[in-house]
């Protein structure tokens, strides 16, 4: 059986997918995922999965402070957001205006550079587990799926950059000549370099109430969609929250709503290993009587 999993940007919310990759631990079913995708900070938490080291994960998480990730005064964060995310509710403004901000940001990437460093590039390289990391394409405003597993330390950097330079706020990285944004601009659940790998699967952690997939694009597949449903998706102060207690309730939240949604097929699992004899079809049809119902 073949596991994609989708994380999808977020800001802080980005929390609750440690959470979901806690149960997916716990409850053995991380060992089937071969493919990850992820845009902006679901970006960062793909290469921590590829990283495979979950509590490494969750004592960065816990030790983030909106200093590191975002110094800016509220007011400005506030005004520059509104800007952004009210176009970004429409493509003709953002194919309109976006390319000509892309040097409108100023803020420094210390707060990353100091994540980063905590991170093992080598075990990412070598990781069995494909991974992917979205940014958008300027002035083209095209989604690009980047296979992290393929670049240099510093390339990997230059597109963790990229994938969550918000407009206005962060500046442009180039990559082999070509400026990026956040890829949430385009494709903020990143689905399609997943379902491109023919995963059985696909499990699909967003993080805003308001983000609705359409399953039917992507046939001969099962997803299992596990949604925060926190607020709207333009709700840039609880994107921006990084209080301590906030974060660990949003990674407890995560966990429990992995649980009662996955649990359910824990036992199928686990007849794979029991059982080489049962059949991958049967399996998969008992999964999506589990979901559908």
């Amino acid at each position: 059986m073949k596991v994609g999993l989708v994380l999808a940007g977020g800001g802080s919310r980005g929390a609750y997918q440690i959470g979901v990759w806690k149960a997916l631990s716990e409850l053995n079913i991380d060992k089937y995922i071969e493919v990850v995708s992820g845009t902006s900070i679901g970006a960062l938490n793909a290469m921590l999965f590829l990283q495979g080291n979950l509590n490494l994960a969750e004592e960065i998480w816990c030790s983030l402070t909106k200093e590191e990730i975002l110094p800016l005064e509220e007011k400005d964060l506030i005004v520059k957001g509104i800007l952004f995310f009210l176009g970004a509710k429409n493509m003709s403004f953002i194919k309109k205006y976006i390319p000509t901000v892309v040097k409108g940001g100023t803020l420094s990437r210390e707060g990353l550079n100091d994540i980063l460093k905590k991170v093992d590039f080598k075990k990412i390289k070598n990781s069995k587990i494909k991974g992917f990391a979205t940014c958008t394409s300027i002035p083209e405003i095209k989604a690009q799926y980047f296979n992290i597993n393929e670049y240099s330390e510093e390339i990997i950097k230059q597109i963790l950059y990229a994938t969550s330079a918000v407009p206005l706020i962060y500046d442009s990285p180039i990559i082999d000549n070509i400026s990026y944004l956040d890829g949430g601009i385009v494709d903020n659940v990143p689905i399609q370099p997943v379902y491109g790998e023919h995963c059985d699967i696909i499990i699909v952690v967003q993080l805003s109430a308001d983000s609705h997939i359409n399953t039917e694009m992507y046939p001969n597949t099962n997803i299992i969609q596990i949604n925060s449903e926190e607020g709207e998706g333009a709700d840039l102060k609880g994107m921006m929250d990084f209080n301590t207690d906030v974060i660990r309730k949003r990674i407890s939240k995560g966990y429990k709503d992995t649980i009662y949604k996955i649990k359910p097929i824990m036992d199928l699992t686990r007849n794979i290993d029991k059982d080489k004899a049962i059949s991958k079809l049967s399996l998969l049809d008992s999964i999506k009587t589990i979901f559908n119902r």
